[in-house]
């Protein structure tokens, strides 16, 4: 892990009391845990762990996007299980039983962490139980998304899969004109297709008039267009 400018206290406090782990914790929780966060940066496309590898703690994401996959043989492949946003946390699985990492993390987009150390967290656990709780109901959340991600590999078209990782990417926004800092390569690989064919589908949808294309971004001015073809349909019937 490559760690980047430190921030405050304050901010790191701040930081941490949006994330769902730490919604209405009590003020010394959060100064415990900004004291001790460790401030992480990461370019898109970097490696932030990989499965296998000794866990350090919790990963709370300040900013962009991280995908989680398991790598098929020989590297050839991946299947991608997750994309975590902003405020909120992962990790989690090595966190509660000290094992190592169950899967590969990546910036999908360029992202700000924050680490917390398991070291830092268990004690949290015992002082105040309501976290350990919530951390279980971020986990079964964590299960019900990834099988509605290994749904979509299995049974949804590549491009409805690439509308929905717009989505997702540009936060869930309505708004026309967001602006997405991802690579097509990256794309590519969270929807399971090369990059030729991840250009193909947004060349397309440039034609349109759905998005705009620069290298390293994709500004999303048709978000409706896009829904509608995450949920199934198809740019020619739009």
């Amino acid at each position: 892990m490559r760690s980047g400018k430190a921030g405050s206290i304050v901010d790191k406090r701040a930081v941490l009391s949006r994330h769902k782990l730490f919604w209405e914790a009590p003020q010394a929780v959060l100064d415990r845990l900004a004291l001790r966060a460790q401030p992480l940066t990461f370019r898109c496309g970097q490696r932030i762990f990989c499965r296998g590898d000794e866990s350090h703690g919790l990963l709370a994401v300040v900013s962009g996007h991280v995908r989680i996959s398991a790598p098929g043989p020989e590297g050839r492949s991946e299947l991608v299980m997750n994309l975590i946003g902003p405020d909120e946390v992962f990790g989690e699985i090595a966190l509660l039983d000290d094992g190592p990492r169950t899967a590969d993390a990546i910036a999908a987009t360029r992202c700000c962490l924050l680490l917390l150390e398991r070291r830092d967290l268990l004690p949290l656990f015992d002082d105040f139980p309501v976290l350990a709780v919530r951390l279980l109901a971020i986990l079964s959340g964590r299960l019900r998304r990834t099988s509605q991600q290994l749904t979509d590999q299995a049974f949804a078209g590549a491009e409805q899969r690439l509308a929905k990782v717009l989505i997702t990417l540009a936060g869930g926004s309505d708004r026309d004109g967001t602006r997405v800092l991802t690579t097509q390569r990256e794309l590519g690989h969270m929807v399971g297709l090369s990059r030729e064919g991840t250009n193909r589908h947004l060349s397309a949808w440039q034609r349109k008039g759905y998005i705009s294309l620069v290298p390293g971004a994709c500004t999303i001015y048709d978000h409706k267009a896009l829904r509608k073809i995450a949920q199934g349909h198809t740019a020619s019937e739009i």
